[in-house]
């Protein structure tokens, strides 16, 4: 029987999910599969209640990447990584996140280290800066043209010698150009548009596919469903508006948290775990003092837990009629196809992928990037209006990311 290999060095946020939901899309598929994973003290199985069920199944083996690691590191080297494809005679390996390989893959290119085994092909996610020539965080269009002769003369001189360390340079050159991968998957319509094959858009993954609850779950359910009811009742009147997952830079929690407290009108939920010291520390504002108020006038709700079930996301996405996030990364967005699958117009950033998603695709609204005005202004514009004009679109837009989908795509290019 082939097998299948999935790479994921790091168990932190999405690649859990997307191993989870590449195997349900297989779990039929006359393929063997071995998912490689970055277990570490920070992340274990027992904190991924979406890998758990894959422990037991037929035909899938879950394989810490330590035990194939000289130095006991999570992430492989090159030569680590062919003895693991050799270890269980892989056939197609996946990298779940292949930008976190880019200096191995450097050192395939230039013959320092051996070629992988196989078929290879990798997810990747910071392609904007290749195409179409945006900052791949915030979306911010780049130009070698700048506001002084002297910053474009050193841009011009960059981009002649330093080419090398250009995305274009490592897609086309290494990547493509040396067969170090066979194909890439990347989340950027407009990126396998304007390139086409070997680079293919995939629908992005934003959760698995449902399952049974356990017990534990529907008593969390419940719990939460009562909290969340009473937190409402108490903010009757108001419009809710939903965070949803870690409290992160990334997501703008110090924003979500400003567009609250200068709108008595709303009031937050947010169902999720909570900030630590270093994320704390990248906000520019100061999220305890305003965490504090919020709470004490009882306009935020949080759970401080992960949220995995599909009845919970339904519960807290229920709950709002948009949903307004506050994303610093202008990548796409799982939570945004979340929203967009339970029917909900998104207002976000005016950048980068997710700018262009809503505006050519009549999703909803959009904002000037980390404006906290503009946020308020367009978020009023939408929670007046009448959203059913939306629907349709959203629909039309969400069957491209639907479990049938997933499936399809994976099963086409993995077997």
């Amino acid at each position: 029987m082939k097998k299948v290999l999935l790479y994921s060095p790091d168990l932190i946020g999405h690649p859990r999910v997307y191993c989870r939901a590449i195997a349900d899309a297989m779990a039929d598929a006359p393929r063997g599969l071995v998912i490689a994973l970055g277990i570490s003290k920070e992340a274990t199985l027992d904190d991924s209640p979406d890998l758990q069920p894959l422990a037991s199944r037929n035909r899938v083996q879950l394989v810490d990447t330590r035990d194939h690691s000289q130095t006991g590191q999570p992430h492989l080297s090159a030569e680590e990584l062919r003895g693991l494809q050799d270890h269980y005679d892989i056939d197609t390996t996946l990298f779940i996140e292949a930008d976190k390989s880019h200096a191995e893959f450097l050192r395939i290119a230039e013959n320092k280290a051996p070629p992988l085994r196989g078929r290879n092909i990798g997810i990747f996610a910071k392609t904007a800066e290749w195409y179409p020539g945006e900052d791949s965080f915030t979306g911010e269009r780049k130009s070698l043209l700048a506001p002084t002769i002297r910053t474009t003369l050193g841009n011009l001189k960059r981009a002649v010698f330093n080419r090398r360390q250009h995305a274009r340079y490592f897609f086309e050159n290494a990547i493509l150009g040396r067969h170090v991968l066979d194909e890439i998957f990347v989340k950027d319509e407009r990126l396998a548009s304007w390139h086409g094959a070997p680079v293919y858009w995939m629908p992005e993954i934003s959760r698995p596919a449902p399952c049974p609850e356990t017990p534990e779950e529907s008593a969390d359910f419940c719990l939460r469903q009562t909290e969340l009811s009473a937190f409402l009742a108490a903010n009757a009147g108001r419009e809710p508006a939903l965070y949803f997952g870690d409290a992160a830079f990334y997501k703008g929690y110090d924003l979500f948290l400003e567009l609250l407290a200068s709108t008595p009108s709303t009031c937050g939920i947010h169902p999720g775990r909570t900030y630590n010291a270093e994320q704390r520390s990248y906000f520019r504002s100061d999220v305890d003092t305003l965490r504090k108020q919020l709470l004490e006038e009882g306009r935020l709700y949080e759970t401080n837990a992960y949220v995995h079930t599909q009845r919970l996301k339904e519960l807290f996405f229920g709950s709002i009629r948009v949903y307004v996030t506050t994303h610093r990364l202008a990548l796409s967005s799982s939570t945004v196809i979340q929203a967009l699958e339970m029917g909900k117009p998104v207002l976000v950033p005016d950048r980068g992928l997710l700018g262009h998603r809503v505006r050519t695709n009549h999703l909803g609204g959009v904002y000037r990037y980390e404006d906290l005005a503009d946020l308020k202004r367009q978020a009023s514009k939408l929670w007046k209006c009448q959203l059913d004009e939306f629907a349709e679109p959203i629909k039309r837009f969400w069957d491209q990311f639907s479990d049938r989908a997933i499936k399809t795509f994976f099963v086409e290019h993995l077997c």
